[in-house]
């Protein structure tokens, strides 16, 4: 497997980073906690790794996801276990963060995609400017993932390619809820995103 060039490694970090931290202010205005966000890890792997990540960080979660439309590709999933679901939707509706008994249900996963589109939306629009090339989203998709079946239902790569750029990022909003987003570019994609890549 090739490598990732130490400065479009860099370039590609800094991205998601600062997708993320758009993603996050979303998610503070839904949930009016303060959310931290580490800096994300980058790695080059190839498309047959993919699930393997996915069924290590996903087991005993909800995973939403999200892909691009039109000529723009590449995937994002997010994935919050079930007692930080719970905790999100109380917050959404003026709770304090309590996480209710009980199995989650479709007001959950609802819940929990709206979330993710928020997130992916202000995403979007930044990446949008870094790039300069319009990317828009499609609708999300959720699933509750208990098994690595369930991991194999999701449709991690809409796109063709065998080597694939895979970025992790965590968040929390501390005592409260934590997750993770995982973004993933086909090389080509990547070559694109760090060829035009620029900030203000």
């Amino acid at each position: 497997m090739g490598q990732l060039a130490p400065l479009d490694q860099d370039k590609m970090a800094e991205a998601a980073h600062i997708c993320m931290s758009h993603s996050a202010t979303s998610l503070n205005t839904l949930t009016r906690q303060v959310i931290k966000v580490s800096p994300p890890s980058v790695k080059l792997v190839n498309s047959a790794d993919i699930k393997n990540i996915l069924v290590a960080f996903g087991l005993g979660s909800v995973t939403v996801q999200i892909d691009y439309k039109d000529d723009f590709h590449g995937n994002n999933l997010l994935m919050l276990k079930e007692n930080d679901v719970k905790v999100i939707m109380d917050l959404m509706m003026g709770g304090p963060g309590t996480a209710a008994p009980g199995e989650l249900n479709e007001m959950h996963l609802s819940c929990v995609s709206e979330v993710m589109n928020q997130m992916m939306g202000s995403s979007a629009i930044s990446l949008t400017e870094m790039i300069n090339k319009t990317v828009d989203i499609n609708p999300p998709k959720a699933t509750l993932v208990n098994a690595k079946e369930d991991v194999d239902s999701i449709d991690i790569l809409p796109f063709p390619g065998d080597q694939m750029v895979i970025i992790l990022s965590r968040f929390e909003a501390v005592k409260m809820f934590k997750g993770i987003m995982i973004r993933i570019f086909p090389i080509e994609e990547t070559r694109f995103i760090c060829d035009n890549f620029k900030t203000r």
